[in-house]
């Protein structure tokens, strides 16, 4: 089994520390102003609202699409239901990469062995962390563009990026702002993955990928979707939780078997049909 669960214990107590610094961040800068749904999605009642959650995540939102696209999930291949045709995607961060590798019918398995494989990598000092998320994207979009990865299929992808816009005045707060791209090939598809899951100190070696940052520092602050992927809640008296969330951040050490726990959370909770965000 690759992994340690020696690392469980120290990754909660950095990942909150981490969790804490990316809020004062965020803090720091101003945040635009609130827009209603239709200045912002196609179509609010029909779009599907996948928020990011890092590298855990990652793989209960897989979890999670499959079982909500399928309603007979298997770990062998991802069978998209007609009704999911026509849905557009508005994600952010990892909630973006799930939404990819739903998107190219890259199953589970492929994942799992992909994420151990640039673990190895990093374990080994032939990539720094900084590295890991773009081995991983080229991955998704290499493999995804011998499959199902179509420009229709971008075409339904909306990813949701943080802008660092101009402020006005030396005295002015740094201001950030949502922007929602849709990528045209697959170049501005890894380009807009990169910036949606650039978090300063963690993924990313400076403040920004041209102008850009991590989706989720924005798009809370904007009404989305009625439709969204629902993430656990955190819970500082159940440890499942505690491990999730330790994970977000630091999941670059996950084993086999924490993949699996949180792959299967998500298909239980797709199981049980997307909520309509509150």
């Amino acid at each position: 089994m690759i992994g340690n669960n020696n690392f469980a214990k120290p990754a909660l107590a950095a990942s909150f520390f981490c969790c804490v610094a990316l809020a004062a961040f965020s803090w720091g800068y101003q945040k635009g102003t609130t827009k209603p749904a239709a200045q912002v999605v196609k179509d609010p009642n029909t779009c599907l609202y996948v928020p990011g959650a890092g590298f855990s995540g990652f793989f209960y939102t897989i979890g999670h699409l499959q079982a909500a696209s399928t309603l007979e999930p298997t770990e062998s291949g991802n069978v998209v239901d007609a009704s999911f045709d026509e849905t557009d995607y508005y994600c952010y961060s990892a909630g973006c990469l799930a939404t990819t590798a739903v998107l190219a019918n890259i199953t589970v398995y492929d994942v799992h062995d992909t994420a151990f494989a640039i673990q190895d990598q990093w374990k080994s000092g032939e990539i720094s962390q900084f590295e890991v998320v773009e081995e991983f994207v080229d991955y998704l979009i290499a493999t995804g563009s011998e499959r199902t990865l179509s420009n229709e299929a971008l075409s339904k992808m909306h990813i949701i990026t943080s802008e660092i816009a101009p402020t006005e005045g030396w005295m002015a707060l740094p201001k950030m702002n949502m922007v929602v791209r849709t990528p045209q090939n697959l170049e501005e598809l890894k380009e807009l993955l990169l910036q949606t899951t650039w978090i300063p100190g963690a993924t990313g070696d400076d403040w920004a990928l041209n102008g850009h940052l991590d989706g989720g520092l924005t798009a809370k602050s904007y009404q989305i979707c009625q439709r969204a992927v629902d993430l656990p809640k955190l819970s500082f008296l159940n440890w499942e939780s505690l491990e999730f969330y330790a994970n977000i951040l630091l999941g670059v050490n996950m084993n086999e078997d924490q993949i699996e726990r949180f792959w299967s959370a998500g298909v239980q909770q797709g199981l049980r049909k997307l909520r309509p965000l509150q």
